[in-house]
């Protein structure tokens, strides 16, 4: 894989069966429905099985048979397919890689580095994502950089240092930091070899304006159209409005992220007709009262007008 990811990827939510408020057994069947809604608003791919796909919380067998169903429902609608194969295992990353990259319609893979066992050196993580990419072959390997969840405090230029030395393979990295200048050192090293894909998407503008092309994310399955104006009102030198529009994606996520971002994102996909149940233990669900909450809050966002307008002409 060559070809960079440009426009947005979506994040996607890994469909569960309601268990009594909670996600269960994973639902399948659930991911056709997914591809098209996605496909439908303009998403360009999606990045399986990360943090907003609760990654963390699934098994391995889990994972294999979402990745075979991304693999399939994913191309047949139009989208591109990264796997996230990462976790506190390298040997079970290392499985999961040889088995995605053996799926026809994974077209690259993802891999965040353990964390649990806490790296103490970039070198340290580059060697780790280097196991995983040896695994790999040749598909197309992008890191995934996400401090917020990993802790890791190594900078993009100390990763990126370190990954050219023990990850020479790597092919591109979602950042999903706010700072600019891990976004910055990412672009610049060795020679631009890096596709930099923004995972940040509060700060999708300040990435746009640094030269990023591509960008992964949560509310991509929710407000696609919003982050589509984003990038129209950049591309046409449009600032203000990119700002303002900036604004309202940021409104958009602290509103959810009140009621608990995980379920909160859930609902609102149930809310546009893709209902993919409750976020699984250790994450809280929505009761019936936070969610007459929520949808009154989103109500007064204009969901269904002012974020999910179409792209403006």
């Amino acid at each position: 894989m060559k070809k960079p990811f440009h426009g947005l990827v979506a994040a996607p939510h890994t469909p569960f069966v309601d268990e009594n408020g909670q996600g269960g057994a994973v639902h399948l069947g659930a991911v056709p429905a997914q591809a098209e809604h996605l496909a439908r608003d303009g998403v360009s791919a999606v990045f399986v099985a990360g943090a907003t796909g609760e990654g963390a919380s699934l098994g391995l067998d889990e994972k294999r048979d979402l990745f075979e169903a991304w693999a399939e429902a994913g191309p047949a609608a139009g989208l591109r397919v990264i796997a996230q194969v990462g976790g506190e295992s390298l040997r079970d990353a290392s499985r999961l890689a040889e088995f995605a990259a053996g799926l026809q319609g994974v077209e690259a893979l993802g891999a965040i580095s353990p964390c649990f066992y806490r790296p103490a050196s970039a070198e340290l993580v580059a060697r780790s994502i280097g196991e995983i990419a040896a695994a790999a072959g040749d598909r197309a390997l992008y890191y995934y950089d996400i401090p917020a969840l990993t802790g890791l405090p190594f900078s993009g230029r100390e990763l990126a240092r370190a990954f050219g030395e023990h990850a020479p393979g790597l092919r591109g990295i979602k950042c999903s930091r706010y700072e600019g200048w891990h976004v910055q050192d990412y672009l610049s090293a060795h020679g631009g070899a890096y596709d930099v894909l923004c995972g940040t998407d509060e700060a999708l503008l300040s990435a746009l304006s640094l030269g990023v092309e591509g960008a992964v994310g949560s509310t991509y399955n929710f407000a696609a159209p919003l982050f589509h104006r984003i990038m129209a009102a950049h591309a046409a030198g449009e600032m203000q409005r990119a700002r303002e529009l900036q604004r309202v994606s940021i409104d958009l996520v602290q509103t959810l992220a009140s009621f608990g971002y995980m379920a909160a994102a859930r609902r609102t996909m149930a809310r546009l007709g893709v209902p993919l149940g409750p976020p699984r233990l250790p994450i809280a669900g929505l009761n019936s009262e936070g969610s007459s909450r929520l949808d009154a809050a989103l109500d007064a966002l204009d969901l269904e007008g002012t974020v999910r307008a179409g792209v403006d002409r």
